[in-house]
């Protein structure tokens, strides 16, 4: 005998099996989620469990999980879009901006 799962109703109704309240809530285009497996932080090393887990991590140390990035454009390596008259033109600036700061103090 196998065993069976039962999804009871808010309002006291009868008991539905699982996979027939699963196949009707598909239907309905609602998605029902698994939690959030437990993990250890590479941050501070501590075991967090499921998505309240995860909230907690998230907020306590100011991070995103990298789930919740995806769909973004990634980031590309060179994309610095100046022309080269610009960056000779920006670099003078630097430099000329690095011997003021030198010279103000030798002044």
């Amino acid at each position: 005998m196998t065993r069976q799962a039962w999804v009871y109703p808010r309002d006291g109704g009868d008991p539905i099996p699982k996979e027939q309240y699963c196949a009707s809530m598909a239907s309905a285009g609602v998605t029902i989620l698994p939690d959030l497996p437990d993990f250890v932080s590479p941050i501070d090393g501590k075991h967090y469990s499921g998505r309240a887990g995860m909230r907690d991590h998230c907020s306590r140390h100011n991070v995103v999980p990298v789930a919740d990035l995806k769909g973004l454009p990634p980031l590309a390596f060179n994309s610095d879009t100046r022309t080269d008259s610009q960056k000779r033109s920006d670099a003078a600036v630097r430099k000329q901006q690095v011997i003021n700061l030198v010279n103000k103090h030798y002044r």
